[in-house]
């Protein structure tokens, strides 16, 4: 097969792939192309303002951008996934080889993104060196997409799938187009070409069969009734089709026609019918095109593009939780802080006593109440600790009791004596959630949910047969429901990201993936299967201790200067009194700007800040910067109503910290965390 005599255009609907790129581009927001290997653009959507308006404007940044076209992307030539490169203009770009049995024809890319914050003294120094606008070069890259690492491997993954079934759409293409040469060929070879056709020949007379080929025979059968053959949900139109071509005498086309199947197998034609005379009498002459891959490619397409959404969705979620998460905090940070106050003044025998403790024991649950709300984050590590599992469930059945129907039970059998190892509680709360959603979900005419605790130490036999298995200490945790059970592909893909059972619009098939996730990160395992009776079974093992007593630690005071820096005028005020209140002297900033200054005027006199990470202005991370430069050798301690110190990026920053304290810090934490920052 000669694939360098087409044209990309006459192997490819140009413009469909067009409206299906651009559809992408618009939902992933990123530019997308397929550019021949010689340079030729085809397919181009959504490009930036910064490459459409500068670099491809300018002669030789334009000759820098077509030699990058063409000659970077072939160090992917050979690979089956395609990769990353940064073009010399500084932007990156992904590219997937588009290829037809193994000859490469075009590329298919993404690009003009970012993987991080941009080099400001590169693209001022490229604007400058070739004349551009250099306020509007600038704000045209400032519109450019930053697209992290993890993303744009999932993105280029879905790339390359996409860059392999052009290919295979081309090849039918190809195959297409010579087959249809094939039979304009010469009448002596008809026999020959019609029953070694590429695509089902029949002849339908008065709705009867009276002629098929091979490849009709092979992939259909001899079926007399021509209707017969085609799926109910398409007959009538097959009728009208055929009336019409009896009526007019003219060929026409008819696309996408599902063909009724003996297997499970779906199978689609493209029908084309034509007017003859067969023993001289009217019929069709039909050809059946099989276009089962391109409408799969079809379904894939539209699958991921339903996975990208959702995906954005979650992502959506998760920000907006972060900001609810922050404002909690921040709110319980206040009252935390008064109550205490309160309660140092206050006789332990006191009505107002007992009233002061309850509010601090609400300040406690909401601080757990935004923990469970950044289950929805961006994949962060949370604070570990040694976990009461049993405790832990308790508290998750007593949260989603509201979200279960009224029909389904949870009995639960806590026997547990050990408590998970490092555990990070956010995590270990979705697991639980996760798994008794997942199983009310599997009964929806209702029934039990069992949840069984116990301690666990696997035997040498279970060793041997499990070499991954680490011998140990472990928590058993079983999940049972009375549901449908599992099926042979949900044991193989439960766990893959979006792959659900249910039907659509009931599930994103998120949930259990995030269970996978969460045991993985606390070094456990996870098994699948049925239970006894009907329902299905999960089993997770976690490392545990033995229960440690906790040991009490009493707030301590100092004498020392803090520097307390928060936008927050109650938290400012109420942290100083408090502070105040064991022995230390407080100065106060409420922007990054005004803490340098305040820094800049009693260098020597402040031994410790205390940051907000979230101000305007500057922000938390810059100020500490800042003061990293005035003095490297200061002491930092960094208070967020974020929960973890995942949300600070700079790595200078994290590396030279003292400590870390999350919003809010009742019950002397921020005393022991100051003590510990000074250490």
């Amino acid at each position: 097969m000669a694939i360098v005599q087409y044209a990309f255009d006459e192997l490819f609907d140009v413009p469909e792939i067009h409206k299906l790129a651009k559809r992408f581009s618009d939902l992933v927001g990123i530019c997308s192309a397929i550019i021949g290997v010689d340079g030729h653009i085809w397919v181009k959507c959504n490009w930036q303002d910064i490459c459409e308006k500068f670099h491809r404007e300018h002669p030789k940044v334009r000759e820098r951008c077509l030699r990058s076209d063409m000659v970077r992307p072939r160090r992917f030539a050979n690979t089956q996934d395609g990769g990353v490169y940064r073009c010399p203009n500084g932007l990156y770009e992904a590219a997937a080889p588009i290829r037809i049995q193994g000859e490469h024809i075009a590329n298919l890319y993404m690009g003009q993104f970012l993987q991080g914050p941009p080099n400001m003294t590169f693209f001022i120094n490229q604007a400058r060196k070739y004349g551009f606008d250099e306020i509007a070069y600038l704000q045209a890259l400032l519109r450019v997409p930053v697209f992290p690492q993890k993303k744009v491997t999932m993105v280029l993954s879905f790339f390359s799938r996409l860059a392999a079934l052009i290919g295979e759409m081309g090849l039918r293409r190809i195959e297409l187009m010579e087959t249809n040469a094939s039979l304009r060929d010469s009448e002596q070879r008809y026999r020959m070409v019609v029953e070694n056709a590429g695509e089902g020949i029949m002849i339908v007379q008065n709705g009867q069969v009276r002629f098929a080929n091979q490849k009709v025979i092979k992939n259909i059968g001899e079926e007399q009734e021509f209707l017969n053959l085609i799926h109910d949900k398409d007959r009538k139109k097959v009728c009208r089709f055929l009336q019409q071509v009896r009526d007019t005498n003219v060929s026409s086309t008819l696309g996408s026609v599902q063909l009724r199947m003996a297997t499970d197998k779906p199978r689609w034609v493209h029908l084309n019918a034509t007017a003859v005379s067969w023993q001289s009498e009217p019929a069709q002459l039909l050809h059946l095109f099989d276009i089962t891959a391109q409408k799969k490619a079809e379904l894939i397409l539209k699958k991921a593009q339903q996975e990208l959404a959702n995906a954005q969705k979650m992502e959506a979620i998760a920000n907006l939780a972060t900001g609810v998460a922050h404002d909690f905090n921040n709110c319980a940070q206040i009252i935390g802080t008064n109550v205490e106050l309160l309660l140092a003044q206050e006789d332990c025998d006191s009505p107002r006593y007992r009233k002061l403790r309850e509010i601090e024991m609400a300040v406690t649950r909401t601080s757990e109440l935004t923990q469970r709300l950044m289950l929805f984050g961006h994949d962060q590590q949370g604070f570990r600790q040694t976990v009461d599992i049993n405790q832990l469930f308790t508290q998750a059945l007593t949260s989603l009791r509201a979200l279960l129907p009224s029909g389904v039970d949870i009995e639960s059998d806590l026997r547990c004596a050990w408590k998970v190892e490092k555990g990070d509680p956010v995590q270990l709360f979705q697991i639980f959630m996760n798994l008794i959603l997942n199983a009310s979900d599997s009964m929806p005419q209702g029934g039990t949910i069992r949840i069984r605790t116990d301690d666990y130490v696997p035997s040498p036999e279970h060793l041997t047969q499990h070499p991954d298995f680490r011998p140990g200490r472990y928590i058993r945790i079983r999940c049972l429901d009375e549901g449908r059970g599992l099926s042979n592909a949900d044991m193989v893909h439960l766990f893959e990201p979006f792959y659900t059972s249910k039907s659509p619009g009931q599930g994103h098939g998120l949930g259990l993936t995030a269970v996978y996730h969460f045991v993985k990160n606390h070094a456990g395992y996870i098994t699948c299967g049925n239970g006894d009776g009907k329902g299905a079974c999960f089993d997770i093992v976690l490392p545990a201790v033995p229960e440690a007593k906790p040991v009490l630690q009493l707030p301590v005071g100092g004498y020392e200067t803090i520097l307390l820096v928060d936008d927050d005028a109650y938290i400012l005020h109420g942290g100083k009194e408090y502070l105040h209140s064991y022995g230390y002297t407080v100065l106060e900033a409420m922007s990054g700007e005004e803490a340098c200054e305040v820094y800049r005027d009693h260098p020597r006199a402040i031994a410790l800040v205390i940051m907000d990470l979230v101000m305007p202005g500057m922000g938390g991370e810059r100020c500490i910067e800042a003061l990293l430069d005035m003095d490297p050798d200061i002491n930092i301690l960094v208070a967020t109503a974020y929960l973890t110190e995942d949300f600070i990026r700079n790595a200078r920053v994290k590396e030279r910290i003292k400590g870390f304290i999350a919003k809010p810090y009742i019950k002397g934490r921020l005393l022991q965390a100051i003590r510990k920052a000074m250490a």
